[in-house]
C-alpha cells in the first residue's frame, strides 16, 4: 500500500482559517474552562469517539448543552483543581467539501492537579499526566459558520496516569 497526499484543491483559504480559529477557540475552551467558548464553535450536535483515548468516556452524540456540561464537569475537565493545556500543532486536512472539512492535528493535552488544590502564583502542581495524539475533528459549515460534529482522538502515548489526574481515582 503506497501512502497519498491529499491535497484538497477546493479547500479556500479563509475556510481553513475558520478550522484554525474554531479548534483553536475549542481547545481554549477546555483549558480556560470556558462554557461560552465551547458552546460557540460546537455544532447542533457533536459525536464524541474517545474509546481510542480511553473507556471511561462513551462514544456518544450530544447537543452542546450536553457537552458542555459533561466535558466541563467537576468529574472531568471543569475540575477547579485540574489545570490543563491543549496544543495544537500541525493540522492535516483528510477531506474537504463546500459543507464539511475533517482535519487531523496533531496533539498534546497535558493535565496537572495543583498542589492542595489551590492556583497559587507558583502553579505548581504534584501529579500530571500528559496524553500525545492525533485529534481528528469534523466541522460542518451551518449557516456561513464553520462548527465542530465530531471528535475522535487517537492516543499514541501517554505519560502518567489520566485515570489519576483527570478523573481522580486511582487504577489498580
Amino acid at each position: 500500500m503506497t501512502f497519498e497526499l491529499y491535497i484538497p484543491e477546493n479547500l479556500e483559504f479563509r475556510d481553513y482559517l475558520a478550522i484554525v480559529q474554531t479548534a483553536r477557540t475549542f481547545a481554549d475552551g477546555y483549558d480556560r474552562k470556558d462554557a461560552e467558548r465551547l458552546r460557540a464553535v460546537v455544532g447542533p450536535i457533536i459525536e464524541v469517539d474517545y474509546r481510542l483515548v480511553t473507556e471511561t468516556i462513551p462514544n456518544k452524540t450530544y447537543s452542546p448543552d450536553e457537552f458542555v456540561a459533561k466535558f466541563l464537569s467537576p468529574n472531568l475537565l471543569g475540575n477547579e483543581k485540574l489545570l490543563t493545556q491543549h496544543f495544537l500543532g500541525q493540522c492535516y486536512v483528510k477531506s474537504a467539501a463546500k459543507d464539511e472539512i475533517v482535519a487531523e492535528w496533531q496533539q498534546i493535552a497535558g493535565h496537572g492537579k495543583w498542589i492542595g488544590g489551590s492556583k497559587s502564583l507558583k502553579k505548581k502542581v504534584d501529579k500530571t499526566n500528559d496524553g500525545k495524539s492525533y485529534m481528528e475533528q469534523r466541522y460542518t459549515k451551518l449557516d456561513g459558520h464553520w462548527k465542530i460534529t465530531g471528535l475522535k482522538p487517537s492516543l499514541l502515548y501517554e505519560i502518567g496516569d489520566f485515570n489519576e489526574v483527570v478523573l481522580g481515582r486511582e487504577v489498580q
